[in-house]
């Protein structure tokens, strides 16, 4: 940067008039962000909006009891303002609510570019300003269905549960058996192989049969 200061102060002579002004870029971000974002908000006329706005607006309520029931309990966790339905929050500003049309994409691989996953995008989402019920399944259903996911995204390899190695304590102690096939038949009509692995000293022992039944098996073992 030292060496950029120079240039610039050496190629400074040459103007009648010069000023060097200093951008903050993370308030310009988070301002193309909201910009964005905003855009792609779009509301219909129907939603799961429509039954808490009628109830907070005019009383109303569906004619099912059991779902009645159901607005009467979330309706206090919402606010109605000037025609505009927001969820509460107690720990920051009241979010706004929508339907999922083109927020989830635009916070995704639009403006804001995250291409993460579900989770850290519903929380974005949040963060911006804005609230829906089901914003985790359906960011994640999105998401799903991204080609640049699934393009670049890294392939994880570790196991999903930790693996637990098998113990044994001496030569041929402990083996695991089991069927492999059906094959090609081979000579004979064999289609099936069972194998033996003994753990301790990795033998592996073999057999071609042409079925699997509790008595083969036995004379196999």
């Amino acid at each position: 940067m030292q060496k950029y200061l120079k240039l610039v102060q050496e190629l400074a002579v040459d103007f009648d008039l010069f000023q060097m002004t200093r951008v903050s870029r993370t308030l310009n971000k988070k301002a193309d962000a909201l910009n964005g974002v905003s855009a792609a908000v779009e509301e219909e006329e129907q939603s799961w909006m429509t039954p808490i706005v009628e109830f907070l607006n005019k009383g109303t309520l569906p004619i099912d009891s059991i779902e009645a029931r159901k607005i009467k309990m979330k309706a206090p966790m919402y606010l109605l303002d000037k025609g505009i339905l927001y969820r509460k929050s107690f720990l920051g500003p009241h979010l706004r609510c929508l339907n999922p049309t083109q927020i989830i994409r635009e916070v995704h691989e639009g403006m804001c570019a995250l291409h993460s996953g579900h989770k850290t995008v519903a929380s974005k989402i949040m963060r911006l300003g804005y609230y829906w019920p089901s914003m985790y399944r359906d960011a994640a259903e999105v998401i799903r269905k991204c080609q640049s996911c699934q393009l670049h995204a890294p392939v994880r390899k570790a196991p999903r549960n930790p693996m637990i190695p098998v113990v044994s304590p001496w030569p041929f102690c402990k083996w695991a058996i089991d069927i492999v096939g059906p094959f090609p038949a081979g000579p004979g009509g064999v289609k099936f192989l069972v194998v033996a692995i003994d753990y301790f000293t990795k033998r592996v022992e073999a057999k071609p049969l042409k079925t699997i039944s509790c008595k083969q098996i036995r004379n196999f073992v």
